[in-house]
C-alpha cells in the first residue's frame, strides 16, 4: 500500500468513527423523556389525583398485575374514608371499593406483594394514644370489575415493644410485614417486622433496623426484586440498596433526593423510580437512578 493509500484507508477509519459516534448520539438524544415536569433536580410533576373524595392520599402501591394502576387512599378512619380507589399514573380516576367488615381507625399507608394481595395499614397513631395498630389483608380487585366492596382475608394485630409511636409507612417482603416510625424532633426513623404468619393474639413487632433518617417518614415501599427500599420523609425522598435483606437499612447510607414538600405521604417504586402521592393531590416521580430498580 503506497502513502495516498495509507492516508485514504485513514480518512475512512476517521469517518466510520465518526459516523459512529454521532449515531451513538443520536441514540442519546432521541430516548424518550420520563413523563411530566421538572419542578426540581431529579423530580416531576407527573399527574394530579382527580377524585373529589381523595382529599388526602395518605398511601399508594404500584399494582404488579394490572400495569399502570396505582392503588390509593384517604387519610383517617370512618364509613367515609373506607375506600380503596383505583386510579392511573396521571391521577384519573379508574374504579373504587369500599373496604366492608372492619372499622379502620386510621389508615396511613397500602401494601402490596406478588400474590395478588393489598395490605390495609391501620397503623397511624397521633399523640401515640393507640396500645396496637392493625393491619388487613385483602385480595387485590379488578379494576374493571363490577364489584362495589373487598373484605379482609386476614388480619394482625400489632403490639410495641416498648412505648408506642406515630406510624405511617407499610411494606411487605418475604412473609413479613415491616413498619417505619414516624419520628420528631431529629430522632432516627426505626424500622420494625412482624410475621405474616396467622395469628390470634395480638404480635409483638420486631425491631429490624435504625435508620439515619432523622425526619418523620411518611411512606415506604421495597421494590418487587427486593433490591431497593425506598422511603419519603419530610426532608425529601431515600432509597437504600439493601439487597433483599431489610436490616441493612440500618447500616448503610442512603441515596437522598431533597425535595421539600410537606403533604407528600405515600410512595411506591416503580420501573422509572419512586412515585409519591401528596395529600395535596400531586403525583411526583423521583428519577435520579438511584431510584430505578429496572
Amino acid at each position: 500500500m503506497n502513502l495516498s493509500q495509507t492516508k485514504i484507508a485513514a480518512l475512512l477509519v476517521a469517518l466510520a468513527g465518526a459516523a459512529l459516534h454521532q449515531g451513538a448520539a443520536q441514540s442519546v438524544t432521541t430516548e424518550t423523556p420520563p413523563p411530566g415536569k421538572v419542578v426540581a433536580p431529579g423530580v416531576r410533576l407527573i399527574g394530579s389525583i382527580s377524585h373529589p373524595r381523595i382529599t388526602e392520599s395518605s398511601g399508594v402501591a404500584a399494582s404488579r398485575q394490572f400495569p399502570g394502576v396505582l392503588w390509593t387512599h384517604t387519610d383517617g378512619g370512618g364509613p367515609k374514608k373506607q375506600v380503596l380507589y383505583a386510579i392511573t399514573r396521571e391521577g384519573s380516576s379508574l374504579r373504587e371499593f369500599f373496604l366492608a367488615d372492619v372499622a379502620i381507625a386510621d389508615w396511613e399507608d397500602i401494601a402490596i406483594d406478588d400474590q395478588k394481595h393489598l395490605f390495609v395499614g391501620d397503623i397511624g397513631n397521633n399523640d401515640a394514644k393507640r396500645s396496637q395498630l392493625a393491619v388487613y389483608q385483602i385480595d387485590e380487585p379488578d379494576p374493571k370489575s363490577e364489584a362495589r366492596s373487598v373484605s379482609p382475608k386476614r388480619s394482625w394485630r400489632l403490639r410495641f415493644p416498648n412505648e408506642p409511636f406515630d406510624c405511617e409507612s407499610l411494606f411487605v417482603w418475604q412473609g413479613s410485614g415491616y413498619v417505619v416510625s414516624k419520628v420528631f424532633k431529629d430522632s432516627r426513623a426505626q424500622i420494625f417486622r412482624f410475621p405474616l404468619a396467622d395469628a390470634k393474639e395480638p404480635v409483638m413487632l420486631e425491631l429490624v433496623a435504625t435508620t439515619r433518617i432523622e425526619s418523620p417518614v411518611t411512606g415506604a415501599d421495597i421494590s418487587p426484586d427486593g433490591k431497593l427500599l425506598g422511603l419519603v420523609a419530610k426532608s425529601g425522598a431515600f432509597v437504600y440498596r439493601i439487597d433483599g435483606d431489610v436490616a441493612r437499612a440500618g447500616k448503610g447510607k442512603p441515596h437522598q433526593t431533597k425535595f421539600r414538600h410537606e403533604s407528600i405521604e405515600g410512595c411506591a417504586l416503580v420501573a422509572e423510580g419512586l412515585l409519591a402521592t401528596a395529600e395535596s393531590r400531586e403525583i411526583f416521580l423521583f428519577t435520579d437512578p438511584a431510584f430505578r430498580w429496572k
